[in-house]
């Protein structure tokens, strides 16, 4: 009798599905659009035929649109019928996680409706890259958050390494990320927090009121820190207003970059971003993969 010692093992390693980049996935696919726009996939068997089926897959995705998202549980189910038996999704953008509540009378909670879609496709984890509420994690089975706390400090480290610049300032634009903040600011290991508030006219979307808690920031570098940029008008009202007070400067970091206006926006220095919702010119716009993967 063989000593279990002996025996050979199977070493269980991840391999990754990925729509977002597909020169580095494990698994070859080709993507399709037939004639009535009905997006497709097909995955290469050769590149799955030596697969152990209880082995990990992750797959890696942006839901910036809902091709995408169709495309994602597509992946699944051609998983399912090759009997993989663990597959993980990883989204780099989470479509709807803003509409996490009915809004309006007379509009959906779209949210809910996304995260009943991936849910009834049986994942095994679902991690999200900086969800904007964590609605998106109570909704979604088995959903973790990937905290924006690296892409942070990898932002302000270029602006450092740029600028040789030390000393700055966190920034929360409203009160929806005012939580978010104070946890970046302990995994930085820095007390300087700015809080800021605006209003927002649900039916119109005008901003208005925008105001802080500090009272001087003369001569201060702040640093806007949010989960998602799309026109810009809370940046650009939050960086008058800082300046206003006295700050000599202010940046904006935001995980995802929509930029619906563009890339210049008012009062606002310089821009980092990732590319989890596309890929932008114009800004410091980092890989998103790197922050997905451990």
């Amino acid at each position: 009798m063989v000593a279990s010692a002996m025996r050979p093992k199977y070493v269980s390693q991840m391999k990754t599905l990925n729509l977002i980049t597909p020169a580095t996935s494990d698994i070859a696919y080709t993507r399709l659009l037939f004639p009535d726009k009905q997006p497709h996939i097909k995955i290469n068997m050769q590149s799955v035929a030596h697969i152990d089926r209880g082995e990990k897959i992750k797959l890696i995705t942006r839901i910036a649109s809902a091709d995408d998202l169709l495309l994602a549980l597509f992946c699944k189910n051609i998983l399912d019928y090759l009997e993989f038996e663990k597959v993980e999704l990883v989204v780099s953008y989470l479509l709807a996680a803003r509409m996490d509540r009915v809004m309006l009378s007379g509009e959906p909670f779209s949210l809910k409706t996304i995260a009943g879609m991936i849910n009834q496709a049986g994942f095994s984890k679902v991690l999200i890259f900086d969800p904007h509420s964590e609605v998106s994690t109570a909704l979604i089975d088995r959903s973790y958050a990937i905290p924006n706390h690296q892409f942070v400090r990898d932002a302000l480290t270029l602006y450092q390494q740029t600028y040789s610049k030390t000393d700055y300032w966190l920034v929360s634009p409203d009160a929806g990320a005012l939580k978010k903040i104070h946890q970046l600011a302990h995994f930085l290991g820095s007390t300087q927090v700015i809080e800021c508030m605006k209003e927002r006219d649900l039916k119109t979307g005008a901003l208005s009121h925008f105001n802080t808690t500090a009272n001087n920031l003369g001569g201060k570098t702040c640093f806007i820190i949010d989960d998602i940029c799309d026109g810009g008008g809370t940046f650009a009202g939050t960086a008058g207003m800082l300046k206003e007070k006295g700050a000599v400067e202010v940046n904006l970091v935001v995980s995802h970059g929509i930029f619906s206006k563009g890339v210049q926006i008012e009062n606002v220095a310089s821009i980092y971003s990732t590319n989890s919702y596309r890929e932008v010119e114009g800004i410091h716009c980092l890989p998103v993969e790197k922050y997905l993967l451990p």
